[in-house]
């Protein structure tokens, strides 16, 4: 999937994964229980911009309505954070 910057725009290479951060937040939504999401952290080394890409993945039997409702309360969890540097942006992924 092609994810670009959220400050600058650039899109982000293989090597602008941040590894470690991606499975830190992959083993703490796993011991949260939640399912249908994927965490994925990129580091911009242009302009130093840290970007969490939630991923909004469609469940065994979920209704377009019931995938909408849950893509909607996980945006509104995202712009309740405030980190400076810190993008975080909900990415629906239906069909994944």
């Amino acid at each position: 999937m092609k994810r670009d910057c959220t400050r600058c725009r650039r899109p982000f290479e293989p090597a602008d994964l941040a590894r470690d951060e991606s499975k830190n937040l992959e083993a703490e939504r796993k011991a949260a229980g939640l399912e249908g999401i994927r965490f994925v952290y990129y580091h911009c080394p242009a302009c130093g911009m840290d970007d969490i890409f939630v991923d909004i993945l469609t469940l065994d039997g979920e209704d377009a309505a019931a995938f909408d409702r849950r893509r909607d309360e996980m945006e509104a969890v995202v712009r309740g954070l405030h980190t400076p540097r810190v993008e975080a942006v909900v990415v629906p992924v239906p069909g994944d």
